[in-house]
């Protein structure tokens, strides 16, 4: 979808700068071919002088057309630099729009709105940013919450669902040991008072939040100090 809107601005500034440009060198051509009342005395009257005057080196006429030509030029820019600048915004929103995020292991997928995005990043960083910051982990600098570790964990932490299910009752990386106490869930909202008050949706704006993070910046959530 980004690349047609790429290829259709182009298109459509090409042909609209084509047209202003022919449109506004014709109305400067037109008006240069009409001389003036000035030009026409100007040759009657030369034409009156004795046959024997010497003739003076004519002054350096002003070109005709040149003031609409610079201006033409000059529009022609700002018309393509406004252009230029839509077009860089829309694969920003395109990003935004079209990033499919998994659900759960089924091939289910959603694409999250720009306020669902800024819920679940304040969710994020009032409960999780304190271990997690930028995707990492500082208590277990092996695991972070990169796409291929969340992919490695049993059961996959790879989708909404799966990261859900984690915080509700988190296990360890292979899924054999309960970690509740140690880690914040809803089971041990008792240890934890900030889970105390987080409900089903909240556990999935952050779940949605974190693989956001990971389809649009993959190189830097989860790459530890040398970004964050």
């Amino acid at each position: 979808m980004a690349g047609r809107r790429a290829v259709f601005v182009v298109l459509l500034s090409s042909c609209l700068l084509g047209f202003l440009r022919s449109a506004l060198l014709a109305f400067a051509t037109g008006g240069a071919a009409t001389p003036s009342t000035h030009s026409v005395q100007s040759r009657s009257a030369s034409s009156a002088k004795p046959a024997l005057a010497p003739e003076l080196p004519a002054a350096p006429a002003d070109v005709p057309g040149a003031d609409w030509s610079s201006a033409a030029r000059l529009f022609s820019g700002c018309v393509l630099g406004a252009l230029l600048l839509v077009s860089s915004m829309q694969p920003a929103c395109a990003d935004l729009e079209d990033t499919a995020i998994p659900v759960d292991g089924k091939g289910k997928t959603v694409n999250l709105s720009k306020e669902e995005i800024i819920r679940g990043k304040r969710l994020f960083n009032a409960a999780c940013a304190v271990c997690h910051v930028g995707g990492g982990t500082r208590t277990n600098q092996n695991v972070g919450l990169g796409f291929e570790e969340l992919s490695g964990a049993q059961p996959p932490r790879n989708t909404i669902d799966g990261l859900v299910d984690y915080l509700n009752a988190p296990t360890t990386y292979d899924g054999l040991k309960d970690i509740s106490e140690v880690h914040p869930s809803i089971k041990a909202a008792d240890v934890w008072p900030k889970m105390r008050t987080m409900k089903q949706k909240d556990l999935y704006d952050m779940s949605a939040y974190i693989l956001y993070q990971n389809f649009t910046i993959p190189e830097k959530w989860g790459g530890g100090k040398q970004y964050y």
